[in-house]
C-alpha cells in the first residue's frame, strides 16, 4: 500500500506528465481517470498562467497570449514549482526565456520579464527603517585605515540589473498609461537599473556604469574597497563621495557592517 506521500508525488507527476496520464493508483476505469486528471492539470495551468501573467504583463503584452501561454506551460514543465505560493514563483521565468527556442527572435524578452521579476520581488521585499544621518556617522566614526574593509548594506527592496538593450524603454512604452512615441531603438544603448521601493512604490533608475558597478559590488556584500575597484574599472572617472552622498541620502545605503 502506497503512503500517503507517495500517492502525492504520483499525482503531482501525473499532473505534469501532459494529456492521456492516469496515475498508477487510479481505482476507476482508466478513461474516466484521464478525463478526470485532465480537469485537474487545466486547472493547474490556468493557474500558473495566471500568476505569471500578473508578475510579467509587459512579456505577456510584447508576445501575445497564446505565446505567453505555452511559455509559461514548457516552463512549469521545465521548473515545476516547490511552494504552494505561486506569488513566489517564476523567478528564473527570465533566465527561461532567454534560452527558449520560439524566443530567439526575442533577445531582450528575458531581460524585461528580469525587471519586471525585480519589481515585484522589490515590492515584497522588508522594509527597513534607517537614518542617514547614522550611516554617515558611523562612516566618519571609523578610522581611515578600516574603511576599505567596511560592508555597506543596501536597502532590502534593493535589486540591480544589467542589460544590453534598452529594457526600461520597452517597459514604459507597453504601460497601459504610456502616452506618445512607441518606437524603440534596440541599438540605443545598455541599461544599467537600480530598482528599489521608497514610499510612494517601487521606482527604476538608469545608473551610469560606474555608479551601477558600486553599488551591484556592495549588493554581494564585497568590502567599499573592492565595490570602489569595481565602480573605477566600469567607469574611471565615478567619483566616490557623489556616490555615497546620494545613495546614504536617498535610502539606497541604509548601515554600515
Amino acid at each position: 500500500m502506497p503512503s500517503l506521500r507517495e500517492l502525492q508525488q504520483d499525482f503531482a507527476a501525473t499532473l505534469l506528465a501532459g494529456d492521456g496520464a492516469a496515475p498508477p493508483f487510479a481505482t476507476i476505469p482508466d478513461e474516466r481517470a484521464v478525463e478526470r486528471m485532465a480537469v485537474y492539470r487545466r486547472a493547474l495551468f490556468a493557474n500558473y498562467r495566471n500568476a505569471l501573467a500578473a508578475t510579467y504583463p509587459v512579456v505577456k503584452r510584447l508576445v501575445g497570449a497564446p505565446f505567453f501561454d505555452a511559455a509559461v506551460d514548457a516552463f512549469v514543465d521545465a521548473h515545476p514549482a516547490t511552494s504552494g505560493d505561486l506569488n513566489l514563483y517564476g523567478d528564473t521565468f527570465g533566465a527561461f526565456l532567454s534560452v527558449y527556442p520560439p524566443a530567439a527572435s526575442l533577445p531582450y524578452l528575458g531581460d524585461v520579464a528580469a525587471l519586471e521579476w525585480a519589481q515585484d520581488d522589490a515590492n515584497r521585499a522588508a522594509d527597513y527603517a534607517s537614518s542617514p544621518q547614522e550611516v554617515l556617522a558611523d562612516l566618519t566614526l571609523m578610522a581611515p585605515a578600516d574603511l576599505p574593509e567596511a560592508r555597506l548594506a543596501l536597502a532590502p527592496s534593493c535589486r540591480l540589473l544589467a542589460s544590453r538593450y534598452p529594457i526600461l524603454r520597452i517597459w514604459q512604452v507597453n504601460q497601459d498609461a504610456y502616452l506618445g512615441d512607441e518606437r524603440v531603438d534596440l541599438d540605443a544603448g545598455a541599461d544599467r537599473l537600480l530598482v528599489r521601493r521608497e514610499a510612494q512604490g517601487v521606482t527604476i533608475e538608469r545608473l551610469p556604469a560606474g555608479e551601477h558597478g558600486f553599488l551591484a559590488s556592495l549588493a554581494t556584500a564585497s568590502s567599499l574597497g573592492a565595490a570602489i575597484e569595481a565602480a573605477q574599472n566600469a567607469d574611471a572617472a565615478f567619483d566616490l563621495a557623489t556616490a555615497l552622498r546620494a545613495r546614504i541620502a536617498d535610502g539606497t545605503i541604509v548601515g554600515v557592517m
